[in-house]
């Protein structure tokens, strides 16, 4: 075997590229896994205090949970929601007067969450599309409009007094262009502990050692029955297996299929430290309804604030009396996540597609890249 060959190249070192090579670890595989840099779009402050990327993870979250250090509790309580020029609480009279819807809403979310943690662990040794399919429940959710969903459920009023600003400041998309799968996916912290976190990327990037490359692959060819990377820069490199972790974005332009990408969220996120002004410092979120231009501010441990908006140039002095921004990230895309479009795993002999192309969230796309290493260790059931 020539030196640059390799049985299995992960290209891509995000969580799904990081579940796939702890599973191959785990085995003793002989791999390589691609990257310019290690947790993909989980990125930190330079401080190491604040997560830009994904910004919450749940205590159903198990697979994650040794990538992450647990910080505090996002609680529901300590929330501030904006519709029009209203501002209201958990607790304002809005929940008490739909409080039947309410209760049916808990339902159907203990409903969703019992048949999501089987999904979950069946998707560790048969396909995502499969697991869907098979669950007849979740396969008509995942081809539901959402928004259609939500008033046949009979859960408008309380799901567009609260839910609308929680998946318009976490998914950057309104709920109408969203499937019924990911509206309940991403209403889950209703009923389910949510925590801030630290991805311990220098931990990963310990762990990974000799097996990563710190490069960007440009170009792939298939040739005599293997795959043939070419890297920013100018290495070669084969393999058998080609697992592809990358962005769907990217995954799209660097294969070239065919199959459409789910609808993109786009967004840009400032870092930034200052005096905020009365109207927003009453709560450690503040949410906005999806009609707004704005979609959240996040108040952090360190006193400092993430500040999300579809804006480039946000007016900041309506928010602060002074400010610093740190960092200024424009997410484009933040994440495929629109409408009910499905990116089949094998793209060709031996080639999988990974990460959040089907459906969003660290542990979910955790456990696609442990699928993935399960494939190439002949360990699936599919």
């Amino acid at each position: 075997m020539a030196a640059d060959t390799y049985k299995t190249i992960i290209i891509g070192a995000g969580i799904s590229g990081i579940g796939c090579a702890h599973k191959l670890l785990e085995n003793k595989q002989d791999f390589k896994i691609i990257s310019p840099d290690v947790g993909g779009r989980i990125i930190e402050s330079d401080s190491k205090t604040v997560e830009y990327g994904a910004y919450y993870v749940m205590d159903i979250y198990h697979n994650t949970a040794s990538f992450v250090k647990i910080g505090e509790r996002i609680k529901p309580t300590k929330l501030i929601f904006h519709k029009s020029n209203h501002s209201y609480t958990l607790f304002d009279k809005k929940l008490f007067t739909h409080l039947p819807q309410l209760i049916r809403l808990i339902l159907i979310l203990y409903k969703f969450k019992r048949h999501y943690e089987k999904f979950k662990k069946r998707s560790v040794t048969e396909s995502q599309i499969n697991c869907l399919k098979k669950d007849k429940y979740l396969w008509k959710l995942y081809h539901s409009n959402a928004h259609t969903f939500v008033e046949k459920s009979n859960i408008k009023e309380i799901v567009y007094s609260y839910m609308a600003e929680v998946i318009h400041g976490t998914t950057f998309t309104p709920i109408k262009d969203l499937n019924a799968f990911t509206f309940l996916h991403f209403s889950l912290p209703l009923i389910v502990p949510v925590y801030e976190f630290i991805f311990k990327k220098e931990e990963v990037v310990r762990y990974l050692k000799s097996h990563l490359i710190q490069d960007e692959v440009t170009k792939i060819d298939f040739k005599n029955q293997q795959y043939c990377l070419i890297t920013k820069k100018s290495k070669r490199l084969f393999c058998d297996n080609l697992v592809v972790a990358t962005p769907p974005h990217i995954s799209k332009k660097l294969l070239k299929f065919k199959q459409p990408l789910r609808k993109p969220a786009k967004a840009n996120m400032l870092h930034l430290i200052g005096e905020i002004k009365s109207d927003w410092n009453q709560s450690d979120g503040n949410l906005f309804d999806d009609k707004n231009r704005m979609l959240a501010i996040a108040h952090q441990r360190d006193n400092s604030y993430l500040f999300y908006t579809k804006d480039a140039k946000p007016d900041l002095n309506k928010y602060f009396y002074n400010f610093k921004i740190i960092k200024h990230k424009h997410w484009n895309p933040a994440f495929n996540i629109g409408g009910d479009n499905i990116i089949d795993f094998i793209q060709g002999k031996n080639l999988f597609v990974i990460g959040d192309n089907n459906i969003c969230g660290l542990e979910d796309s955790y456990i696609y890249g442990m699928y993935a290493a399960n494939k190439v260790l002949g360990r699936t059931i599919d």
